[in-house]
């Protein structure tokens, strides 16, 4: 945030460049930087996401909690058992293809992303000093990302056992509705989509986040996700 309100839960965190949209790059820079700072030691787990995201919580917590996601950041050979002194970094969200190009993943900051204490670690003190540090850019999923490739971490695929997405780049009635173009490479979202299943088998069971959701919609999801209606 630009100011401080503890009733709110803001920080007021500074950053390189101007406060305007075209700046994310260098606010994220910032927000991360200060998440390491003063949070590194207390979570397992990081998620960045904006205002228009409806993260269920529940579901992202059965997730890091699976057998699939510990043994992955054990560096998937065996569960762990508490005694490890290293961790694999983890990178989680929708994955995109920049272009189509699957050379150029990035996840989506639509939906958010999530990270491991190995992943953000690494980031804050490995990537940022080098990576882009005075950049202006809007693009920060994709910055993110590039820093990670430069050391060797990639987007996880983090679709569920049937195919489903957890994170979506939009609306519910979106994905149920949505099918590609004959030649994918017509429509952005197909292009940059990687083997994913369209329609109603396109949304995890225990899908994580949903992005574009506004006020109403968000207030409808919740109610009827804790049977509020």
């Amino acid at each position: 945030s630009t100011k401080t309100d503890k009733a709110l839960g803001t920080v007021n965190i500074p950053h390189e460049g101007p406060e305007e949209y075209n700046n994310i790059w260098q606010k994220v820079r910032s927000m991360w930087s200060y998440v390491y700072d003063n949070y590194y030691e207390k979570y397992d787990y990081f998620h960045i996401g904006g205002d228009d995201l409806y993260l269920i919580v529940e579901n992202l917590r059965l997730y890091l909690e699976s057998e699939e996601i510990q043994l992955a950041s054990n560096g998937g050979h065996y569960l762990p058992d508490g005694t490890e002194e290293s961790q694999t970094p983890l990178f989680l969200g929708r994955r995109f293809a920049e272009g189509g190009d699957r050379d150029r993943m990035f996840i989506s900051g639509g939906s958010g992303y999530t990270m491991n204490k190995a992943a953000l670690k690494t980031l804050v003190v490995d990537g940022f000093p080098n990576c882009f540090p005075h950049l202006k850019t809007f693009s920060e999923d994709v910055m993110v990302a590039t820093c990670f490739r430069k050391m060797d971490i990639l987007p996880y695929d983090t679709k569920d056992d049937a195919g489903g997405e957890r994170y979506m780049p939009f609306q519910p009635g979106h994905h149920l509705t949505y099918f590609p173009p004959k030649n994918p490479k017509d429509d952005w979202y197909s292009n940059y989509s990687v083997d994913v299943k369209w329609g109603k088998d396109h949304c995890a069971a225990k899908s994580v986040a949903f992005h574009y959701i506004k006020e109403d919609l968000m207030r409808r999801m919740h109610a009827i996700l804790y049977h509020y209606c």
